[in-house]
């Protein structure tokens, strides 16, 4: 059920039906753009954008949701069934809701809702996961023009080469002298993709398809890793205090990831019994994409350091959440002999 991303594109052909309640404060689409965003949003197409609901706990108003990520892992163990360790520190984002009145017009104007007394209990927040550079990745070289508004794109298939080179071109071309003459048919020197730490071959194709960017290295959809992840991926909201008002978070307690290397996380937020105007389809709200961590092997891993303040925070407030309140090192042997399990300062 929560896989249910994409929204059914509406008949173009059936006038908009906005409900009287609500008419004074919405407008029907006055521009092709407009219009393309209220008839033809697709599950993705209407990420942090105003929307009207017609059914669930927003019915009858217009609300505009974004994700701040307030706490991002640093690292990680690679995950085994004997020693499953989660992200540290855990991953946490904030949601914020914003009622909207005369979307689309200029007399758009949002107020902050208050979260005091606000219905969370259908909103699932969930993640991806996503390759990028690390210390031992080879430098990627793109252009790093012609960059739009980060904006979902279909999967598709990650190619993997596992103790194999990848395929290179070796089409002959022939050149020219100075004075026009050809010269001997040479074939150019094989282009080896950039190899990123966990062993994924970074695509060469056009950055058109790229939906964020991490310095200058794009992230596409097709580099997509989520599958890697282990835990929860899908977790419930929590409303407690925070800088001294109410706020939703999420907090991701339980996550791994099975394989060593750099990554960051995508977040996405829907409300599995929010509906949108003439769609009985889920809506991805909100999403924000993560700061790097990397996943170190079980003989490779640091250690841990203490929680951070705001763990403990959202632990005092009821969160599950594991609270270390100093550092777990890994010990170093003084002489030779391996041990056959890593050892940790207490």
């Amino acid at each position: 059920m929560y896989s249910r991303y994409e929204l059914q594109t509406p008949s173009t052909s059936q006038p908009q039906i906005i409900p009287p309640n609500v008419r004074s404060r919405y407008t029907e689409p006055s521009s092709p753009s407009q219009l393309e965003h209220h008839e033809h949003g697709r599950g993705t197409g209407l990420i942090g954008q105003p929307i009207y609901f017609s059914t669930g706990p927003y019915s009858g108003r217009t609300i505009r949701m974004e994700l701040q990520e307030l706490q991002k892992a640093e690292l990680g163990r690679k995950y085994a069934r004997v020693d499953r360790r989660p992200l540290d520190p855990p991953p946490v984002v904030l949601l914020k809701m914003y009622e909207v009145e005369y979307a689309g017009t200029p007399r758009q104007v949002e107020t902050e809702i208050t979260y005091d007394d606000i219905q969370v209990l259908g909103l699932l927040c969930t993640v991806d996961l996503f390759p990028v550079p690390g210390p031992e990745s080879d430098p990627i070289s793109s252009s790093t023009h012609d960059r739009h508004k980060p904006r979902s794109a279909p999967s598709t298939q990650t190619s993997f080469y596992p103790n194999s080179s990848p395929p290179t071109s070796s089409t002959p071309y022939r050149q020219l002298s100075p004075q026009g003459s050809s010269l001997p048919s040479v074939s150019p020197p094989p282009r080896t993709p950039p190899v990123h730490f966990s062993g994924y071959i970074v695509p060469e194709e056009s950055l058109s398809d790229a939906i964020h960017y991490v310095g200058d290295f794009p992230i596409k959809e097709s580099s997509k890793m989520t599958q890697a992840l282990v835990g929860a991926t899908f977790i419930q909201p929590a409303v407690v205090d925070y800088q001294g008002s109410k706020a939703i978070v999420f907090a991701f307690a339980d996550l791994a990831v099975k394989i060593e290397g750099s990554f960051i996380l995508r977040y996405r937020v829907f409300d599995i019994y929010a509906r949108t105007h003439r769609s009985d389809d889920l809506a991805i709200t909100a999403e924000t994409y993560g700061g790097t961590f990397r996943v170190y092997s079980t003989k490779e891993f640091p250690g841990l350091s203490a929680s951070t303040e705001l763990t403990k925070h959202l632990a005092r407030w009821g969160l599950r959440l594991n609270i270390r309140e100093s550092e777990r090192r890994r010990k170093r042997r003084a002489s030779g002999g391996r041990s056959p399990t890593p050892e940790y300062d207490t």
